[in-house]
């Protein structure tokens, strides 16, 4: 199928690339079928090594480019149909750039109810309308002239000041639906209009409505509140707008819009100025300022989703390829305190063995019990890394650990808290209940929590990515977009990864490059009737595995100690005859050529191969054998808090405390220090230097040293800064809105003692 040139130009246009790459990656996508994981790892020189972000960002585009042309399309029909369509208008809609330039032409013609506008014409009062647009006299004279011409009382129009009322009506709806002035004063909006929050009355029953009080008295240009480091402010606001506690509104001065309208209609000189400004007030009170508000609320909405869900979706990615333990067998714990911390252990392979249960807490306190316990099955199974949830009792479960076990306190055995965020999701889930149907969620959340410390990834995949808190605002969000950007972000984590075929299980296979949850159950199906997999052909056995699935899929599934040596690596199998006929030409089996780096080198250094395969693809190739290990993560390091504070209280300004990061705003990172509550390290207290964007300077897991600059024991907050010693210390932060210590020169500054004096002429609604 040809793609439609408009469309490569769209999205070559938006995304920064050249048309070519475009075009390329668009026939790669639609023609070919082909998914964004293999044409990032596989056709690089057909794309010109794009990755996947600009991939994805391509794709984003062209379904843009198709929302738009249907929005079009349908127009023109809907139009035509009511036989309203003229070539003039046609060109309109045929010259829209945008949808909310389509929506102001269709706006006049979708109203289902008859509008006073639309009475007023089927009454005959249309060109008394022009008329009075037209006309230099004075309105005294007109009735003198037409008086007789525009009564009729079938119609109700009794009276010649009937027929001006209609006739005003329908010129209030001419200046509305006239698309040059909403795009002008849209553009206008954008640039000048402000937000404006106060606190609505007799909010005080409402839960929580404190932590909005940054919002009770505030303003802010929309044009900054658009941008990705403000935009979460609008969805705060928004929230607090859905819980009834704040009243908002877009202010823009009527002084700026009105002129502009009358501008536009009014002749110069005209003795009826003041009936057609006051037409002109209707149109812009009534219609055209509600609409510009919405719309403008819908958009800071939706610049909010996209910044909240690409920040998410940059955590996840950072979570989901977090350090990992590997093949080493876990004692993971899910802390509790009446029915006790439930214990499971699983092997290197991450299969469950054993489960128990501990009281180390009050009220039974049975620690000498529980101590023995563990340490017997830590010296039975072989454990060396204990895994302990940090909900509820975690802290305190990772203290009776540290002075009670033997193993632990003579560093043999290293024991760590994990996130639990989402393990009791999975605990209950269907899959959770296939996988063990005889164990209580106590249970299964502790060999969650094991599992996802031996390999983050491949056990997050079991849960909602929305659970796993590393987000903000996600219940907030638009939710089909939210889940379509996860489950982007998790397939291209796993296959940036890639599995063991033999291993892995179906929920992890089923994000696979073509894969999917049928094809994924039938794999693992397959494995449990026919055994291990000895090499990537046997795929095309498994049921409704295609040849196009497989050229899909196969390289990012890997077989180890199989037939196959190159079944290992992350090469494709289209490429194994050209390595397999060079080592033949080299006189060596191809299992030395995986071994022998100097032979490695020596394919590195050949041009005819390199010209053969592409430079892209050779470079991957060599890649591939040279890596020791598939697995481009690192391994799990831990981080060890002071031991000298359990609670806030304990807490003191000015010190300095071991940290790791839990989560990243647009306006900072959330820090746990060691107690319940984490810290917020603001963008502006990250580093000595300035940082634009936090994601930049860290990452989810990542540790550091941070230093409590300020306690609000009311809210539950610590501010928290990376800065110098000798840099001052700021005064305490106001939710999202420290203050920088980086000076910047201030640009049309409100005057703070009248934050609401562009409503000075403006009926809000």
């Amino acid at each position: 199928m040809d793609i439609d040139q408009q469309a490569v130009n769209f999205s070559s246009k938006h995304t920064n690339t050249s048309l070519n790459q475009t075009s390329s990656v668009l026939n790669l996508l639609i023609n070919e079928g082909c998914t964004v994981p293999f044409i990032t790892r596989y056709r690089k020189e057909a794309t010109g090594g794009l990755d996947e972000v600009q991939i994805r960002a391509i794709q984003d585009s062209y379904d843009q480019y198709l929302e738009r042309e249907k929005r079009r399309t349908y127009i023109i029909d809907t139009i035509g149909k009511m036989e309203k369509m003229t070539p003039e208008l046609l060109k309109q809609i045929q010259n829209c750039k945008t949808i909310n330039q389509l929506e102001d032409i269709y706006a006049p013609y979708k109203s289902k109810k008859k509008t006073k506008g639309v009475i007023a014409k089927e009454a005959g009062l249309e060109p008394l309308a022009n008329i009075l647009l037209n006309s230099m006299q004075k309105l005294e004279e007109i009735k003198n002239k037409h008086l007789s011409e525009f009564l009729n009382p079938a119609l109700n129009i009794n009276s010649f000041e009937d027929a001006v009322n209609g006739a005003c009506n329908i010129i209030i709806e001419r200046m509305t639906h006239t698309p040059k002035i909403k795009e002008q004063l849209r553009i206008d909006y954008w640039n000048e209009a402000q937000l404006v929050s106060i606190k609505k009355e007799k909010i005080q029953d409402i839960k929580d409505s404190h932590k909005y009080k940054d919002y009770f008295n505030f303003n802010e240009p929309i044009k900054m509140l658009k941008s990705p480091k403000k935009s979460h402010r609008f969805l705060a606001i928004k929230r607090a707008m859905t819980q009834k506690i704040l009243k908002v509104d877009v202010a823009f001065p009527e002084e700026s819009a009105i002129p502009y309208i009358c501008a536009k209609f009014i002749k110069q000189g005209s003795a009826l100025s003041d009936l057609l400004t006051n037409c002109a007030q209707k149109a812009y009170r009534n219609y055209i300022h509600p609409s510009l508000d919405l719309e403008i609320k819908a958009e800071l909405k939706n610049c909010g989703d996209e910044s909240a869900i690409d920040v998410f979706g940059k955590n996840l990615k950072t979570l989901l390829l977090s350090p990992y333990l590997g093949a080493k067998s876990v004692l993971g714990i899910d802390p509790g305190v009446r029915t006790g911390c439930k214990i499971a252990v699983i092997d290197n392979t991450g299969k469950f063995i054993i489960d128990t249960v501990i009281y180390p807490h009050p009220p039974q306190n049975d620690i000498s019990k529980s101590a023995m316990m563990i340490e017997t099955l830590l010296e039975k199974f072989n454990v060396i890394h204990i895994a302990i949830g940090n909900g509820t009792y975690g802290r305190e479960t990772l203290a009776f650990i540290e002075k009670n076990i033997k193993q632990v306190k003579s560093k043999e055995v290293k024991a760590t808290l994990v996130s639990e965020s989402g393990a009791s999701i999975y605990s209950t889930s269907e899959l959770a209940r296939k996988e063990f149907p005889d164990k209580d969620p106590t249970v299964r959340g502790a060999i969650s929590i094991a599992r996802r410390f031996q390999d983050p990834l491949a056990e997050l995949v079991k849960i909602d990515p929305k659970s796993i808190g590393v987000g903000q605002y996600q219940h907030d969000v638009n939710q089909s977009k939210l889940k379509k950007s996860l489950s982007a972000v998790v397939e291209g984590c796993v296959n940036y990864v890639g599995v063991d075929l033999n291993t892995a299980s179906a929920p992890l296979l089923a994000y696979i490059s073509g894969v999917g949850p049928t094809l994924a159950k039938n794999i693992v199906k397959f494995r449990e009737k026919n055994g291990h997999f000895k090499d990537r052909q046997e795929l095309l056995k498994v049921s409704r595995f295609s040849a196009k699935v497989f050229e899909q899929s196969a390289g990012f599934l890997r077989i180890y100690n199989g037939t196959t040596p190159l079944d290992s690596t992350f090469i494709h199998p289209e490429q194994y005859h050209h390595i397999s006929l060079w080592a033949k030409n080299q006189n060596m089996k191809l299992a030395k050529l995986c071994q022998e780096p100097s032979i490695i080198d020596q394919l590195e250094r050949d041009n005819h191969f390199k010209n053969l395969v592409g430079a892209y693809t050779h470079q991957d190739i060599i890649k591939a054998l040279k890596a020791p290990v598939q697995d481009p993560r690192v391994e799990f390091k831990s981080t060890e808090f002071r031991k000298d504070i359990s609670q806030m209280s304990d807490l003191k300004e000015g010190q300095w405390y071991p940290g790791v990061v839990t989560n990243i705003t647009q306006f900072g990172a959330f820090v746990d220090i060691g107690i319940k509550e984490n810290g917020l390290l603001h963008i502006s207290q990250i580093s000595d230097s300035f940082v634009e964007n936090a994601l930049d300077a860290l990452n989810i897991g990542q540790a550091l040293k941070v230093k409590v600059i300020s306690l609000d024991f009311e809210r539950k907050r610590i501010a928290l800064s990376c800065k110098s010693d000798e840099l001052p210390v700021p005064k305490t932060p106001r939710n999202d809105k420290v203050k920088s210590t980086k000076t910047k020169p201030q640009k049309n500054k409100q005057k703070k003692n009248n934050p609401f004096a562009c409503l000075k002429d403006l009926k809000l609604k």
